[in-house]
């Protein structure tokens, strides 16, 4: 015949359970939410159980206290990481706005078109055949296009002069231009300049949905070009 558990044993487990949903209690308490509440009552016992050893040494008011300091804790950690992001994030606009900077000045050197290709094929990585098709024009041309561009990327900061009004067939669209693409890198996701291209480069014409690489920052070509 199997032996009873003792009744000592009972009591010890009754005691530990009453113990356990009172804390759960208090720490849901604390946290004012479920998950960091039973993150919380995990992270009590654990600290406990390292410190204090045997169960059967605990009380309610230690786990308490214990709950209380890690909740403190937890609190002063989450409020470092917040001051940290605070602090972090004029640097990520001052960086933003270097980018919308120099898109203005890339279509002071080129037209809309050439810039809008070398955006798609030098920062988003799209393949050449890819813009053709949904630019409407020939690979050739793209590959001409992207040339142009990139010489005078090369030349920039040697040129002086700027490109005539009439090169820029779509001027009326290069202040929202900027604006997508400062948007773009920062969602690092080119949809939205997906869309101007009906408007950049052919009445009407419905722009394909493309597969986005994302191997490479979408910043990095335009960090070269800086």
């Amino acid at each position: 015949m199997c032996a009873r558990p003792s009744t000592n044993q009972n009591e010890e487990e009754i005691i530990f359970h009453t113990m356990y949903r009172q804390l759960s209690h208090y720490c849901f308490f604390l946290s004012q939410n479920k998950w960091d509440g039973e993150e919380l009552v995990q992270e009590s016992l654990k600290k406990a159980l390292i410190s204090y050893g045997d169960p059967g040494s605990w009380n309610v008011t230690l786990l308490k206290k214990i709950a209380y300091h890690a909740w403190i804790d937890t609190k002063r950690r989450k409020t470092a990481e917040i001051e940290h992001i605070v602090k972090e994030k004029p640097e990520q606009e001052s960086h933003y706005e270097e980018i919308e900077a120099l898109v203005t000045k890339l279509l002071s050197f080129m037209t809309v078109k050439q810039c809008m290709v070398f955006l798609l094929k030098d920062v988003f990585q799209y393949q050449i055949n890819e813009i053709a098709e949904n630019c409407g024009m020939s690979d050739t041309a793209v590959k001409a296009m992207l040339n142009r561009a990139r010489k005078q990327i090369q030349n920039m900061k040697e040129e002086e002069a700027l490109v005539s009004a009439d090169e820029i067939p779509y001027e009326n669209t290069a202040e929202s231009f900027v604006q997508v693409v400062v948007y773009v890198i920062k969602a690092n996701d080119p949809a939205k300049l997906m869309e101007l291209i009906p408007e950049i480069f052919m009445s009407g014409y419905p722009a394909h949905k493309l597969r986005h690489q994302t191997y490479r920052p979408s910043s990095y070509a335009l960090s070269m070009a800086a």
